[in-house]
């Protein structure tokens, strides 16, 4: 037989339980671990941009902690600026090595934000400051060469723990995409560090 006082504990703790879960105590980006070998610390993703239109793309990409307003972001450029990085069309990055963190972005408003709160001083290519990827096919020494005259593709972000895991290759496709709203898109993947492909 259960008396009032059980009956009670077993509220109280199914009403905490389930208020742990509304604040996000359990969502994948708050319980995966960012992969450092000792507690506080931090593992690394490595990141492969293949870009597979014709255009040299402009764009910001990086991991940044979106429930931390402090941590300073990792981020990439690439612009018409070979001494930020280019990503000519039909071509692929070199493999980036980045800090892991809660979220992978792609041009998305809160990456770019992360940037402009936290790292005051890296003055980035604002070129590449885009919401989303910017395709351009002006020459490299023209005025439009940094500016997306072909078009873009929309925001996108990804979460550690249901898209991805520290320690593993991230790869960004960059695609033209003839069945959606936007003339191009962003394809992600990722190879987990365990896997051997």
């Amino acid at each position: 037989m259960y008396t009032r006082a059980h009956l009670a504990g077993v509220s109280l703790m199914v009403l905490l339980f389930g208020a742990a879960a509304g604040c996000g105590l359990f969502d994948p980006a708050f319980t995966a671990s960012l992969g450092g070998d000792t507690a506080g610390t931090r593992g690394s993703v490595r990141v492969l941009f293949i870009n597979n239109t014709p255009f040299r793309a402009l764009l910001t990409a990086g991991i940044y902690d979106p429930a931390d307003q402090h941590t300073e972001p990792d981020f990439v450029q690439f612009s018409a600026d070979p001494t930020i990085g280019t990503l000519a069309g039909d071509s692929q990055s070199r493999i980036l090595t980045l800090d892991c963190g809660r979220r992978f972005a792609v041009g998305s408003p809160g990456l770019l934000a992360a940037i402009e709160r936290n790292l005051p001083d890296a003055d980035p290519d604002a070129d590449a400051l885009l919401n989303g990827v910017g395709f351009s096919a002006a020459d490299a020494d023209d005025d439009d060469a940094g500016r997306p005259t072909e078009g873009s593709a929309p925001t996108v972000e990804f979460t550690i723990g249901a898209d991805f895991t520290c320690n593993s290759l991230l790869i960004v496709r960059l695609e033209i995409d003839d069945s959606g709203p936007a003339p191009f898109a962003v394809d992600f993947s990722y190879i987990p560090s365990e896997s051997t492909r």
